[in-house]
């Protein structure tokens, strides 16, 4: 088969009076082949006509439609035509037909016109992790875009909760000092309720907050971020400034982050070539109103141990409380529990996962008192006593072969059933042999053995040394097994 070019040469040195044998020389074509190409010509052809021997698919054709038209993937089609002996064609055969067929429009979208302080969009893009308050946690880039000016705020965030959402919308406002007309936000679940019976609700704060400031909250459509692209860019132009930096604390990722933000709205934008630091101003409101009072209301139920579970921490309350069902007021700096519309417990909230905050006031009085409190206690009285004891004392706790619970009771029974001197004494003796146990101890007591001299462990030096010592003195061995007795 010829291609197009030489069909045309040949017609064109035909018609110059070429001869055949020199069309055939110039094109390295047969003689045979420039001669049907001219009886093609002769009968009115005007490019070379291409032979196909036809594809596998040409029988199946209907049948291809038909299932394309029901929507079944090229795989489920594919699966089905093997059903067939006679089918021989490949997977990628069909995939490419069936792809063809399926040739759709373009999407057309219409281009969005914003006029001044018509809308706000925000949205929450994840970031890096960094190390806080002694672990590595998730972040999350807070960014508000004003579409006609292009003005950006950008806050760094620990989590997506109510309170944190709220004063992230009431910092950018406030910030801007620009009121818009529309908040829009997507899906986000600190603004938006999940959808039941094909209908969205606000969040209470939310709808409560956008009231205050006299804006009427906007939910665009779920999956389309086309709906508030501006927001959708900022994001992505955040993540692109901080890829493949790392920072190493919180404060940090929040200087860089307020850096963007800050340069963002001092460079002309590429589109309106002015600053948006400039255009914000037609967008600002004569006045604004009193900042709006962020907190979430929730009910919890207080534990046993007194303390309630919010957002996954842990805060005490009054033992009194304990079963009751109580209300706590969440704000982005601290935790406030209510009973009876009066509050019974502050606390500073917490940013992370199982974290637990403890007030030893809410605990009755005998529980008061932690266990490292109550063992340091121990451990003073015991020293009080005197260096003997306070030796003895080591020494049972790097014991390994009683528990320590037991022995701290029994040492203490017998503090309060002994005279000072006499316990710190035979404290002293126990020590001195390196028997650290209770029954020693109390056998030292009822036998007085504290009133004896103790042995000195030091090997004394012979006066007359024996020409061969073969035997040595027993204190000797005693000297070397540190004190166990002989």
């Amino acid at each position: 088969m010829i291609s197009v070019n030489q069909f045309d040469f040949i017609r064109h040195w035909h018609e110059q009076g070429m001869s055949r044998r020199e069309i055939a020389r110039r094109l390295h074509v047969d003689v045979k082949t420039v001669r049907r190409q001219l009886r093609k010509i002769a009968a009115g052809a005007t490019q070379p006509q291409r032979s196909s021997a036809g594809s596998k698919l040409d029988p199946y054709r209907e049948r291809l439609h038909r299932l394309i038209e029901d929507g079944r993937t090229a795989w489920s089609i594919y699966q089905e035509l093997c059903t067939d002996p006679a089918f021989g064609a490949s997977y990628e055969l069909v995939k490419k037909y069936a792809a063809r067929q399926r040739q759709r429009a373009p999407k057309i979208y219409e281009r969005l016109e914003h006029p001044p302080g018509a809308e706000v969009q925000a949205d929450f893009g994840e970031l890096v992790r960094v190390k806080h308050q002694g672990r590595m946690m998730r972040t999350w880039a807070y960014v508000a875009v004003w579409p006609h000016s292009r003005w950006r705020y950008a806050e760094v965030v620990l989590d997506q909760a109510v309170p944190t959402f709220l004063n992230c919308v009431q910092n950018g406002v406030r910030a801007s000092g620009a009121i818009p007309k529309h908040f829009s936000i997507d899906n986000l679940a600190s603004g938006v309720l999940r959808e039941r019976f094909h209908e969205r609700s606000y969040q209470r704060e939310f709808s409560a907050l956008c009231s205050h400031y006299g804006m009427m909250p906007n939910a665009v459509r779920p999956r389309t971020p086309t709906d508030k692209g501006s927001v959708e860019n900022s994001v992505g132009a955040l993540k692109r400034f901080l890829r493949g930096r790392a920072f190493e604390s919180l404060d940090g990722l929040r200087a860089a982050v307020d850096a963007w933000a800050r340069t963002s709205n001092e460079r002309p934008n590429s589109s309106t070539h002015r600053r948006p630091s400039d255009l914000i101003a037609a967008e600002r409101s004569a006045l604004l109103p009193e900042p709006y009072p962020v907190a979430h209301w929730s009910e919890h139920r207080v534990r046993t141990d007194c303390h309630v579970q919010v957002y996954y921490n842990f805060y005490s309350v009054p033992y009194q409380l304990v079963g009751k069902n109580v209300v706590v007021r969440l704000d982005a700096d601290s935790v406030t529990v209510f009973d009876n519309f009066e509050a019974v417990a502050r606390h500073e909230r917490r940013i992370g996962r199982g974290e637990t905050v403890t007030d030893r006031c809410h605990y009755p009085e005998h529980k008061r008192r932690s266990a490292h409190d109550i063992h340091r206690e121990r451990v003073e009285r015991v020293r009080d006593i005197g260096s003997g004891a306070a030796a003895f004392l080591h020494g049972l706790l790097q014991s390994r072969e009683h528990v320590h619970s037991d022995s701290y009771r029994a040492l203490m029974r017998l503090i309060e059933g002994n005279e000072r001197s006499a316990l710190d004494r035979a404290c002293a003796r126990a020590a001195h042999f390196g028997n650290f146990s209770l029954s020693a101890l109390r056998t030292i007591l009822e036998k007085r053995l504290y009133e004896l001299p103790l042995d000195d462990l030091v090997t004394p030096a012979a006066s007359v040394a024996p020409r061969i010592a073969i035997v040595r003195p027993l204190e000797a061995y005693a000297y070397l097994l540190e004190g166990a007795p002989c």
